[in-house]
């Protein structure tokens, strides 16, 4: 169990870096560029990291409660990432680039809790009833 949580964190943490840096590559190319605010190691990092520690967290929500831990993990992580917006939200900057800036953060917190969701069901099948 514990070993197809952790490949499903190193599968997300790959799609979900993969995913974020093409967004801001793509952002930085066509409106702003915030890649020196925000690079794109720093991205690929964060999205590693946060994967990582969600198939840890994972495998311990599933051992602890059982048939409930699926869903209390997937329950904090969608909102640990929607509490993580925050942070984008509180940013100093001047006032004509904060609103480019918010948009161009925000998406960036979503990559891996969608990826997981997305990719979870190819490693941990159950059968249909």
């Amino acid at each position: 169990m514990f070993k197809k949580s952790l490949f499903l964190g190193i599968a997300t943490a790959v799609f979900s870096s993969a995913g974020a840096i093409l967004y801001a590559k793509f952002y930085n190319d066509t409106l702003f560029d915030y890649s020196k605010l925000l690079s794109y190691t720093t991205i690929a990092a964060s999205c590693t990291c946060v994967a990582i520690f969600a198939s840890i967290g994972f495998w311990c929500a599933t051992m602890v409660l059982k048939s409930w831990g699926e869903f209390a993990f997937n329950f904090l992580f969608a909102m640990g990432t929607m509490g993580s917006i925050y942070y984008p939200l509180d940013a100093n900057m001047p006032s004509d680039e904060f609103g480019y800036f918010v948009v161009y953060a925000i998406p960036l917190h979503f990559f891996p809790v969608l990826a997981w969701m997305t990719l979870k069901p190819l490693f941990f099948r159950k059968a249909l009833i």
